[in-house]
């Protein structure tokens, strides 16, 4: 059985990985329901499920075969950091603006991600 990635391309689910990003963060920022919130953490999920899996095979992709795991490697590693930078400037915007700024600010950044795959 194919992986859906191979059938659609690694691409085309990096950016709908984005996509349902967007719709998760900007959930998260306008809901203020209990239960809108839990259905917007199962839409959060299927990103991660999407994102960390395909993503890393996007990444050995755009390297040469002698350098997959390398670029593997490159491509956690640079993950982890921008992570690292997104929850300090998430915990910033949290304290001093609100929670709603948080998600606004991943809801931005998903859609810079989107036209940047596009372009």
């Amino acid at each position: 059985m194919a992986h859906t990635g191979d059938q659609w391309g690694r691409r085309s689910m990096v950016l709908l990985s984005f996509v349902i990003f967007l719709i998760a963060y900007l959930g998260f920022a306008l809901s203020r329901s209990a239960y809108l919130i839990s259905a917007f953490f199962v839409i959060y999920g299927l990103y991660q499920g999407i994102s960390r899996s395909v993503g890393k095979a996007l990444a050995s992709d755009l390297v040469p075969p002698e350098l997959r795991a390398t670029g593997i490697g490159w491509y956690s590693a640079t993950v982890g950091l921008v992570q690292l930078v997104a929850s300090i400037v998430a915990g910033e915007l949290w304290d001093h603006i609100g929670h709603a700024a948080v998600f606004y600010d991943g809801a931005l950044f998903a859609v810079v991600c989107i036209i940047g795959l596009l372009v």
